[in-house]
């Protein structure tokens, strides 16, 4: 395993030198591969300049298993020559001499720290004093000659140094003795200490497999005096780095972190603990570390086995902080910011995690999912709850995840499980659908109140209290316009993306047609003269009696459709028929009401402005039974083809 050098520096400004020695040895048996390879490399490079017509030595295997990333060198070999002056001209010199310092340095510096005597930092000084200074990536044969010289007898030279600090280094890592407790590389450890990694390890066993190819979680732990020391690298972030001191019944963790939205989420995922959180504070660690942030957290436990149960949680918890921020950032496009940590949350309570659904495409594997089931597009990047709604986002969001790690545990393609999330879509665009339904069903029990305010105050128009009464519901009848129109204006928002979500809404506009008619009618009353009200409430009533009627048939209508879209028997569709054939016997009745009233009208008002008033009132209540039969038969046609699309 490669140590990155932040790893190595964070553990070190954290006071832990400890466990610095084995990510030292680490990290110099690692730089000993690269410098193996810069001198083979070099090496290759001049056989190639005196040998023009012969074979290229390319060394990408060589690369790549030490650890070497630049594919640049791959070119080294290939494009050596020699100079008119005898030199040889070999591509980037200068910097491999460099690198090549540099990892003999890295395999000096933990024979440093464990106070072997030799090899040590001066050979390396004494070296790099006499090296010849590179230009123009020209270098000297003798020069070459020295670096790669393994015969003592001619002075030291850094192939030398590399032989000798790896014989030491081998030492070194056998003086460590290093065992391993369920996973994690340990030495040194006392009396009780492997329960307490052992712990530690079954929280990262319980849900690492959420991690599936990321890499991260090596554990390392040692005894350091009276404390144990537990460590984890926490993927390839730098500055990531979680530290566990124990010392008695005492756990102090120090979490480190370059994002601090996730050492407060990390923090959330142990609020189930009576934790003493230190605030933050913000450092900087020059260029390699650069700013980042850390926390100090104290637990003490009632007994061992309450501290190894907060071991224990906070292993479980680590796998869900990697790539944290991504998914984060992936995530608030479809859900706003706070619910993008909420479903995070989720998540990592649900054992499922983020990493696989980043695997599968993140948000793209949502959008893919919503484009295919709905009839207008979702546009990449357009939040999802102006499309699915709040709560429908949220649950498609928390299913995608669910179901990208559950499947990808279990082995299924990427095809069926984004099959799987597209039925869960279409599920709630249904539930959509019933909602537009639902707000359909409560804009027709409006039309109800308005024509029961228009029947009663027709039945105690020119009775005691009958002007008090028509005041007060024509008041409620314009409160109840208003809340239609609102009812209207919500559902034709939440009608955008919902399969026959349009049909619906024009449905529910052409009703609201008949609470404007019926607002209308009570309105007009008003306008009635105190002394003739006596003779129009029973030529009107007739009129308004069907109006009711007619208004309970339609709500009848929309309640019995929201049975029949969520699937239910054929008995409520033959109601939902017949409902809609008595709103059009209704409307016809309504006809003969009005025609019946105006007749009489003529012959019995009082005054032309009764008359006049009257006449409004009994073509306005037709105008809205007449809307209820349009409405209904609309709304028949649209869910009869649901029913037949199934």
């Amino acid at each position: 395993m490669t140590v990155p050098a932040a790893k190595t520096e964070i553990v070190e400004e954290l006071g832990e030198p400890t466990l610095l020695l084995p990510f030292l040895v680490t990290r110099g048996l690692a730089a000993n591969e690269r410098a193996k390879y810069l001198l083979s490399l070099v090496q290759a490079a001049r056989n190639r300049a005196d040998h023009p017509a012969g074979p290229v030595a390319v060394l990408r295997a060589e690369r790549l298993a030490a650890g070497v990333r630049d594919p640049g060198y791959d070119e080294v070999v290939a494009t050596a020559q020699r100079a008119d002056d005898g030199r040889y001209l070999i591509a980037g010199a200068a910097r491999i001499q460099r690198e090549l310092h540099t990892a003999i340095g890295q395999m000096l510096a933990p024979l440093t720290a464990a106070g072997v005597a030799a090899p040590d930092a001066a050979r390396l000084a004494a070296l790099s004093a006499a090296a010849r200074e590179i230009t123009g990536d020209l270098v000297d044969g003798d020069y070459l000659d020295a670096i790669a010289s393994t015969n003592r007898r001619d002075g030291d030279s850094p192939h030398l140094l590399v032989m000798d600090a790896h014989r030491a280094l081998n030492q070194l890592q056998g003086r460590l003795a290093t065992e391993s407790v369920d996973g994690a590389a340990c030495y040194r450890l006392g009396e009780g200490d492997r329960e307490l990694v052992a712990a530690f390890m079954a929280g990262v066993h319980e849900t690492e497999a959420m991690k599936f190819d990321h890499p991260g979680l090596a554990t390392t732990a040692t005894r350091d005096g009276d404390r144990l020391v537990i460590q984890n690298d926490l993927g390839t972030t730098d500055a990531h780095v979680v530290l566990l001191a124990v010392e008695g019944l005492a756990a102090t963790l120090t979490y480190t972190d370059v994002h601090p939205r996730r050492l407060r989420f990390f923090e959330s995922m142990l609020a189930g603990y009576d934790v003493d959180w230190s605030d933050a504070q913000r450092r900087h660690g020059g260029a390699v570390l650069g700013e980042h942030h850390v926390a100090v957290a104290r637990f003490v436990a009632a007994d061992t086995a309450g501290l190894a149960s907060y071991l224990r949680r906070v292993g479980s918890r680590l796998v869900f902080v990697l790539d944290w921020n991504r998914a984060r950032k992936r995530l608030t496009p479809l859900l706003g910011r706070d619910a993008a940590i909420a479903v995070l949350s989720w998540a990592a309570e649900e054992n499922v995690g983020h990493l696989a659904w980043l695997s599968l495409g993140g948000e793209r594997l949502i959008y893919d999912a919503v484009e295919a089931a709905v009839t207008v597009r979702a546009r990449y990047g357009e939040p999802l709850v102006d499309v699915l709604g709040r709560d429908s986002t949220v649950a498609v969001t928390k299913f995608a995840l669910r179901a990208a790690a559950l499947g990808r545990l279990a082995g299924k393609s990427a095809r069926l499980i984004h099959d799987e999330l597209r039925v869960e879509v279409r599920r709630h665009v249904q539930a959509s659908h019933q909602r537009l339904l639902d707000t359909s069903a409560e804009h027709a029990s409006l039309i109800v109140e308005c024509a029961q305010a228009l029947h009663g105050a027709l039945l105690r128009l020119g009775a005691p209290g009958g002007a008090d009464y028509l005041q007060r519901a024509a008041v409620r009848a314009a409160g109840w316009e208003h809340r239609a129109d609102e009812f209207v204006i919500a559902q034709r928002r939440d009608a955008r993306r919902v399969d026959g979500g349009g049909t619906v809404a024009r449905l529910t506009v052409t009703a609201d047609d008949a609470v404007d008619s019926l607002e209308e009618a009570v309105f007009q009353l008003t306008l009635l003269a105190p002394d003739a009200t006596g003779a129009i409430p029973p030529l009107l009533e007739p009129v308004a009696a069907v109006a009711v009627r007619a208004a309970r048939e339609h709500l009848k209508v929309v309640e019995l459709a929201r049975h029949v879209v969520d699937g239910a028997q054929s008995e409520d569709l033959e109601d939902f028929l017949l409902a809609i054939e008595r709103v059009g016997i209704l409307e016809h009745d309504a006809d003969s009401a009005d025609r019946t009233a105006r007749a009489a009208l003529v012959t019995q008002a009082p005054e032309f402005r009764s008359l006049y008033v009257a006449d409004g009132v009994s073509r306005t209540v037709e105008d809205a039974t007449d809307a209820l039969l349009r409405s209904a038969l609309g709304l028949r046609d649209h869910i009869l083809g649901l029913v037949a699309s199934r």
